[in-house]
C-alpha cells in the first residue's frame, strides 16, 4: 500500500471515529430527561362515592415546577385548583355566583420513571392540601381544608426543552368535612387516623419546558 492509500485509510478511520462518537454523544443527549421543568395544564376533575352524586366533574388546572436529577427519579412541587358545581339532582343549592366550589391546594410528590427514554411513562405518589370555597348556600356544605394522599401515573414526552405531561391521579382524602351533610365515611387505620372512602380524580395536560 503506498503513502498516499495510507494517508487515506488514516483520515477515514479518524472520521468514522469521530463519526460514531458524535452519534454517541447525541445518542446520550436525546435521552436525557434530567433537569428543572415548569408546566402549566389543565383538564378534569370529579369525585368518587358519595361525593360523585353531589358534586359534578369540573375543570381543573395547575402550575408544577419539578426537578430531575437523574433520568428516571423525579420531585415535584405544585399548584393545583378546580371549580366544580353542585349536581342539582343531589343538593338544594341556592345563591351561586359563578362556580358552586372552588378548590385551591399545593402538593408536592415523588415520580418514578419506568424507562429512561424521552418518551417515558412513570408512577407517582405523594402529599398535599387544599382549601375549599363553598360559594352556594347549600345545607351541609361549609369552607375547609382537607389533606390528601395523590397516586397515579402518567406519561411524559420531551423534545429538546419541550415538554409534555399527560396524567391521571387519585387523591385519598383524609375527611371530606367540607361535605358535612353526608353520612359518615371514614376508614378506620387504627388510632386516631382515618381516610374518607369517597375521593377525587384528576386528569390533565401539562405543557411546558425543561432546562
Amino acid at each position: 500500500m503506498n503513502k498516499g492509500l495510507m494517508a487515506g485509510a488514516v483520515a477515514i478511520s479518524v472520521l468514522a471515529a469521530g463519526s460514531a462518537q458524535a452519534a454517541s454523544t447525541e445518542l446520550r443527549r436525546s435521552t436525557n430527561t434530567r433537569g428543572l421543568s415548569f408546566m402549566v395544564g389543565g383538564g378534569v376533575e370529579g369525585y368518587t362515592d358519595a361525593l360523585r352524586t353531589q358534586i359534578d366533574p369540573g375543570l381543573a388546572y395547575g402550575v408544577t415546577i419539578g426537578l430531575k436529577p437523574t433520568n428516571v427519579v423525579g420531585v415535584e412541587l405544585g399548584y393545583t385548583g378546580s371549580v366544580s358545581e353542585f349536581n342539582t339532582g343531589g343538593v338544594l343549592a341556592t345563591n351561586a355566583n359563578g362556580p358552586d366550589i372552588v378548590r385551591n391546594g399545593v402538593q408536592g410528590a415523588v415520580t418514578i420513571g419506568l424507562t429512561a427514554t424521552r418518551l417515558q411513562p412513570y408512577v407517582m405518589g405523594g402529599v398535599g392540601v387544599s382549601r375549599y370555597n363553598v360559594r352556594a348556600i347549600a345545607p351541609g356544605f361549609q369552607d375547609d381544608t382537607v389533606g390528601n394522599v395523590p397516586v397515579g401515573g402518567g406519561l411524559r414526552l420531551q423534545l429538546g426543552s419541550f415538554t409534555a405531561d399527560a396524567r391521571v391521579n387519585y387523591n385519598f382524602l383524609f375527611d371530606q368535612g367540607f361535605a358535612a351533610s353526608l353520612p359518615a365515611s371514614d376508614v378506620d387505620l387504627g388510632g386516631d387516623e382515618t381516610f374518607s372512602k369517597g375521593g377525587r380524580y384528576i386528569g390533565t395536560l401539562n405543557l411546558g419546558a425543561t432546562f
